[in-house]
């Protein structure tokens, strides 16, 4: 399957071989590693094991998030905990069918937080879905445990995926799209909230109900040029 794990700050090394290995025991190619705190091959190899060796020597290693999922069609993020403001309407036995599904037509990736304090609202920013696994009275499971879980569930519901989800615009083509969506919304002064970064993850939530292509974010993005376009020609010579 076209899925990439990626783990964001990862503090243990332990962790990270772990991971690896829950790679390997459910068909998982692609390790991407944001900005570790430290990478001791001897530890991470340990509990990779020989199950997952090969995805652990293939593992690509990040500075920042951005760049780590410029390439992504479809990012899926877990968290424990269900602010308001992380509106997390799906658990991952729900959501384990749509990520299946987007896999045949899409590059995936699944992000997971660190162990201290999980994914923060910044980098929920990038996720096109946010799915919780539910447990006793909501507590946390260590990342590592949360990742062989998620891939358990994912790899249950493939055997029933029938059509492929449409291909789906990169995180790097939408984002250049949500810039251009800002800068308009700044121009007609419509951010109606001290946080830019909560106000542009509700755009993008609202936006990413839909199935962005390509062509769609190409539609929008000449209608967003077009405005600022015309707001130049009415500005006072």
């Amino acid at each position: 399957m076209p899925i990439a794990v990626v783990m964001v700050e990862p503090r243990y090394p332990e962790n990270i071989g772990s991971a690896a290995r829950a790679c390997g025991n459910f068909g998982i190619e692609e390790l991407v590693v944001v900005a570790p705190r430290i990478l001791d091959w001897e530890k991470m190899l340990t509990m990779a094991t020989r199950v997952g060796e090969k995805v652990l020597r293939n593992m690509k290693v990040y500075k920042n998030l951005e760049e780590a999922l410029s390439d992504y069609n479809y990012v899926v993020g877990s968290t424990a905990r269900l602010g308001n403001r992380r509106r997390v309407f799906k658990a991952l036995r729900d959501i384990a069918p749509e990520v299946s599904s987007y896999s045949l037509n899409n590059r995936v990736a699944l992000l997971f937080g660190n162990e201290k304090w999980g994914l923060t609202n910044e980098q929920l920013y990038y996720c096109h879905d946010v799915f919780t696994i539910p447990t006793e009275n909501n507590t946390s499971l260590n990342v590592a445990q949360s990742i062989v879980v998620t891939l358990y569930e994912i790899y249950c519901a493939s055997s029933n995926v029938q059509l492929p989800k449409p291909h789906l615009a990169t995180v790097q083509e939408q984002e250049l799209m949500y810039g251009v969506i800002k800068e308009v919304c700044e121009r007609i002064d419509y951010v109606p909230h001290d946080n830019t970064v909560q106000w542009m993850t509700s755009i993008k939530r609202f936006l990413t109900k839909v199935d962005l292509t390509q062509k769609d974010v190409k539609i929008i993005l000449g209608f967003c040029r077009k405005l600022l376009r015309a707001f130049e020609l009415l500005q006072p010579r």
